[in-house]
């Protein structure tokens, strides 16, 4: 699959038996529908967190958006109404799934569920498993495996 903000080839990364998609070379992250609900819920994330829909606010496009990678529709901007600064994240119209560009990730784990939680713990976590992988070229995409302690947010 291409990422929709560079359109490298992305590599499969396996986190908590949720596989994602993450771009090695702008560093984004593409979540499959219900992927991030998944991930949530496994690291413990109380209910009102996992209901992603009720952070989100549908607003007008002001520049292109990137495309849907499964459907290569043009994707929606949602601001996110939880975090403190101004973040609009690209969701596909037909449902496919979630864009994070470098760094979003991170914000918006922080701003739902506080900068301490175990939560954002993970999510720093899944960030470095792909930081420094090799670039998955060739038709194929590669998976990434678990490493810990290095930080990307």
């Amino acid at each position: 699959m291409l990422c929709p903000a560079c359109r490298q080839p992305m590599i499969v990364v396996e986190v908590d038996q949720v596989e994602l998609d993450a771009c090695p070379d702008c560093r984004g992250v593409w979540f499959d529908a219900q992927e991030l609900e998944q991930l949530f819920e496994l690291a413990g994330a109380p209910e009102h967190v996992r209901d992603l829909e009720s952070h989100f606010e549908r607003i007008p496009a002001t520049r292109s958006r990137p495309r849907c990678p499964r459907c290569r529709r043009r994707m929606d901007p949602v601001r996110v109404r939880s975090v403190k600064e101004e973040l609009v994240l690209d969701e596909c119209p037909r449902g496919h799934g979630l864009w994070f560009d470098q760094g979003e990730l991170g914000m918006f784990a922080a701003g739902l569920v506080g900068v301490e939680s175990e939560l954002l713990t993970r999510i720093r976590e899944f960030l470095g498993h792909f930081a420094f992988v090799e670039k998955a070229r060739g038709g194929g995409s590669g998976t990434a495996s678990q490493t810990e302690g290095e930080d990307v947010t």
